[in-house]
């Protein structure tokens, strides 16, 4: 009987895990394959690296084109698995948010790649194709949480992540610190 029960709980467990699912099609730009596979896999590196995934949570600074102030920075190890959920707590329907992580830290990159981001439009959610992109979000509307999971940088230093959507890049800006 105990084992009847069992069963009955972990089918219970399992439907309720396959329907959690998302779909695919979200929009991410960086390691966009099939999420229980991309999820298994990170588990996996994670487990023979020995580095716990980065939960990293960042948020504007309600309707502003900012990030808060918790948000303006975030520390992780080299190589690490890092999920970066971007919660858009804006209320005004004009901000619209993402979050796209630079191999840089230079001005001239960031500047470059948020003007390319203006160019690339909405119909690329305002991340332009460029070299000196590791990982975006998808856009995010007012009210809209988005995720995007990645792989640190193998060298330390200070890389740089801004927001690409129109005219944001100037303002809108925070440093990742692989360590």
């Amino acid at each position: 009987m105990k084992s009847y029960r069992f069963l009955c709980l972990f089918s219970l467990l399992a439907l309720l895990l396959a329907a959690c699912g998302g779909d695919a099609s979200d929009g991410d730009y960086a390691d966009s394959s099939d999420g229980a596979d991309a999820a298994a896999e990170s588990d996996m590196a994670s487990a023979d690296s020995g580095m716990d995934v980065a939960e990293v949570v960042l948020r504007p600074a309600g309707d502003t084109i900012a990030f808060d102030e918790a948000s303006t920075s975030f520390t992780v190890q080299a190589g690490q698995t890092v999920n970066l959920t971007l919660e858009n707590v804006a209320t005004s329907e004009v901000m619209l948010h993402n979050v796209v992580i630079l191999l840089s830290n230079e001005d001239d990159v960031a500047n470059r790649v948020g003007m390319a981001g203006i160019a690339a439009g909405e119909a690329n959610a305002f991340v332009p194709e460029d070299e000196a992109i590791l990982a975006a979000t998808p856009l995010a509307q007012p009210g809209e949480t988005v995720q995007v999971t990645f792989e640190a940088p193998a060298e330390p230093g200070t890389y740089r992540y801004i927001c690409t959507y129109i005219g944001h890049h100037t303002l809108m800006q925070g440093t990742m610190i692989v360590t």
